[in-house]
């Protein structure tokens, strides 16, 4: 196994030629210890010509607050303003609340770490300042139901010209996240914007084979079983994918937030790089942490996420490659063949004979780790006959709380796992129930997620990032307003049970 990462070259052009240069000069400042958050310092803008306080660094001999504080601008963080009626309902509030979540396109001008993006956007709470992947896609669906359609199509436009750019869209707009995306919802992005018929697939014919070429990177490789290149891997004749960093030793959010299990890691014989390896794959998953990734759910140093093929991603896959044969007409077979392999490597790979599990690349066993992950291939149309029954019997029997589909049936310290709900597991199983032909089971989860989030506005007048299977249990985050995913989710399930219609 083996890996490399992505240089300068890979982005030349697309980065402002003063960028690699402001990013030194930052960590540097960390570094050297200051009285200002690190988060604060890579997020700062420049007080005046950038060019010139590179310079006036260059020679800087103090401390660095009075650089900082000559030279840089540190954002004031959003306050909260939005206080909603008492008068409110859940569904009232959540369709009002798009406002507070809005931000207007970004000036072209460079200005610190920040991507500019030329469309207004919609960002995850109200404290936000960056676009991020992971929960886009669920607040797009929240705008298409609250009729928000010129947002909605605004959103996928910023997305589009990030890929297009840039070659990937980075978890999140700054210019230090570009060597990591998050699951690739693009292509579903895109066919809610088409199913509604507001824009053709060969729209974003040239952003989609861009997704799918930052993915694929090393699939043209002749490799024996368990190689692995970046993002792609293959076993047992199939090219299949899998999570990662191109630069994890330089992650400094995934450094500086799991600082401690880095130590305890090496502390116990693990190597430094690759436990930042396999906590930067995590991060990139937006499963993290989770016991599925894990040898020992107690003990976070067991994480060994770059070795693990998860069931999601490669069935997320599957839908973009079904999108490219629908942008590209002319290559309509050779897409059909590989949406067919990718489906025939989750009936038979990842397929134990109950259930779907994910596939340790070391050994080329499955993973005994089960999750809400199984659900995946249902959303994107996979499992052949045999497979729909036993998936959604497991999904009513065993997952589906009074509030909700539970991410696992193990309960740990980890956020993604038993006993939190997480709002995008909940659509996944709607839309994949739904799709499977059973719209009673797709019905009784969209109640569930709908009981739970009225049941915890009526007593915190708020929606959460993720919600508890007791649907009395408050346990999330409450220092903010507003939750974009869950607004987006839950509006979705309440316009399928009104109307039947999935969106997208």
């Amino acid at each position: 196994m083996y890996n490399n990462s992505i240089t300068s070259k890979d982005l030349t052009g697309n980065i402002p030629s003063n960028q690699p240069a402001w990013e030194i000069m930052i960590s540097d400042l960390i570094k050297k210890g200051s009285s200002f958050k690190n988060s604060d310092l890579r997020d700062s803008l420049p007080n005046g010509s950038v060019k010139k306080i590179l310079l006036s660094w260059e020679t800087f001999k103090g401390k660095p607050d009075i650089f900082i504080n000559e030279h840089l601008v540190i954002q004031d963080p959003i306050k909260t303003s939005f206080k909603p009626s008492v008068h409110h309902s859940a569904k009232e509030y959540a369709d009002s609340f798009w406002e507070k979540l809005s931000r207007p396109a970004d000036k072209s001008k460079w200005s610190g770490s920040r991507i500019a993006l030329p469309k207004p956007y919609v960002v995850s709470t109200e404290l936000s300042q960056d676009l991020t992947y992971r929960e886009s896609y669920f607040t797009i669906l929240g705008l298409v139901a609250s009729g928000e359609k010129q947002a909605a199509i605004d959103m996928v436009d910023n997305f589009a010209h990030l890929l297009e750019k840039f070659g990937l869209v980075p978890s999140k707009t700054r210019f230090y996240s570009l060597t990591n995306s998050q699951p690739p919802y693009f292509s579903l992005m895109v066919s809610i914007i088409v199913n509604n018929r507001w824009a053709e697939w060969s729209d974003y014919a040239l952003a989609l084979r861009q997704e799918y070429k930052f993915w694929m990177a090393g699939a043209d490789v002749e490799a024996a079983d368990g190689f692995a290149y970046r993002r792609v891997v293959k076993v047992k004749g199939y090219v299949l994918n899998r999570y990662w960093d191109d630069k994890a030793e330089s992650n400094h959010q995934v450094l500086e937030d799991n600082a401690e299990v880095i130590l305890s890691a090496k502390k116990s014989g693990i190597p430094e790089q690759e436990i930042i390896e396999h906590l930067c794959s995590a991060n990139e998953s937006s499963w993290n942490f989770s016991s599925r990734w894990m040898t020992d759910s107690t003990d976070l140093t067991s994480l060994k996420t770059a070795s693990v093929i998860p069931i999601e991603l490669n069935a997320l896959l599957s839908h973009l490659e079904f999108a490219l044969g629908r942008a590209f007409p002319a290559e309509k077979n050779q897409w059909s063949a590989r949406v067919r392999e990718r489906r025939s490597a989750l009936n038979t790979l990842f397929w134990n004979g109950e259930t779907y599990t994910d596939i340790d690349l070391d050994g080329l066993g499955r993973n005994d780790n089960l999750s809400a992950a199984m659900f995946f291939p249902l959303w994107m149309g996979a499992p052949g006959l045999k497979q729909v029954d036993r998936v959604l019997e497991i999904l009513e029997m065993n997952y589906l709380s009074k509030g909700g589909v539970m991410t696992s049936l193990n309960t740990s310290d980890e956020k993604w796992d038993s006993t939190n709900i997480w709002p995008p597991l909940q659509w996944a199983c709607v839309a994949g129930a739904h799709r499977s032909g059973n719209s009673v089971l797709a019905k009784k989860i969209a109640q569930a997620f709908v009981l739970n989030c009225e049941s915890v506005y009526l007593k915190s007048k708020n929606f959460f990032d993720k919600y508890n299977s007791r649907i009395d249990n408050i346990d999330s985050d409450k220092s903010e307003q507003g939750y974009a995913w869950s607004n987006g989710v839950y509006l979705a399930c309440v316009h399928y049970l009104e109307t039947d219609q999935i969106i997208g």
